[in-house]
């Protein structure tokens, strides 16, 4: 099983302008665009599931589809410690299946309707889910982070490749949210395997040093 981290960030390194930021406020502001949706859609219709915190799929309206021999696809893993009503944007896209990792067991009404509920208790959140991962049969995982989770799976040297969209934009901002969240306690390398560049947009393949 491979564990890509896919991300989109900015000059300075910033995912986002501040945690609370669209799907339209980062078109507007240039993190992403129709190149990039486009190789999003083919990263999602090649992997089998996407790890990704349910806050940052919430305020961008919901989880993204991709299509295979299988139906709607990927399974997107959702990582919230409250939940979310029912009635939430992430439950959007109902055919699409959906795990939702906890600590603690949520509430029915917390977790929307034909999840998967997962919890770790006091065992590790990552090992947890690469353990659900594997007994689903899962081959290539995309990891959407955020920053926290992302330095969880790289803290844990559980991440295989990182698939960068450098974007033209400088955040500059306190508020801003950085790839991999502090502290991590080495720093990770990495080869670069590839790189294209479409308008103003580079995207990076680079392979974690192990």
């Amino acid at each position: 099983m491979r564990i890509i981290n896919v991300m989109g960030a900015s000059i300075d390194g910033r995912i986002a302008s501040h945690p609370t930021e669209s799907d339209a406020d980062r078109k507007r502001y240039g993190f992403t665009n129709e190149a990039d949706h486009a190789h999003l859609h083919r990263l999602l219709t090649e992997c089998d599931a996407v790890i990704a915190g349910g806050h940052s799929v919430n305020v961008s309206g919901g989880v993204m589809e991709g299509e295979s021999d299988k139906g709607p696809n990927p399974t997107w893993i959702l990582c919230s410690n409250k939940g979310f009503s029912w009635d939430a944007p992430i439950w959007s896209r109902p055919h699409t299946p959906k795990w939702m990792v906890s600590k603690n067991v949520l509430s029915a009404d917390r977790i929307g309707p034909a999840v998967r509920a997962i919890h770790y208790g006091d065992e590790s959140f990552v090992a947890t889910v690469l353990s659900a991962c594997e007994a689903a049969g899962f081959k290539r995982v995309l990891l959407f982070g955020g920053g926290v989770i992302n330095r969880q799976f790289y803290q844990a040297g559980a991440v295989d490749e990182l698939i960068l969209t450098l974007c033209p934009v400088v955040v500059g901002r306190a508020t801003g949210v950085p790839v991999v969240a502090p502290e991590l306690d080495l720093p990770v390398r990495l080869n670069l395997a590839s790189l294209e560049k479409q308008g103003d947009l580079v995207f990076l393949h680079y392979l974690v040093e192990r």
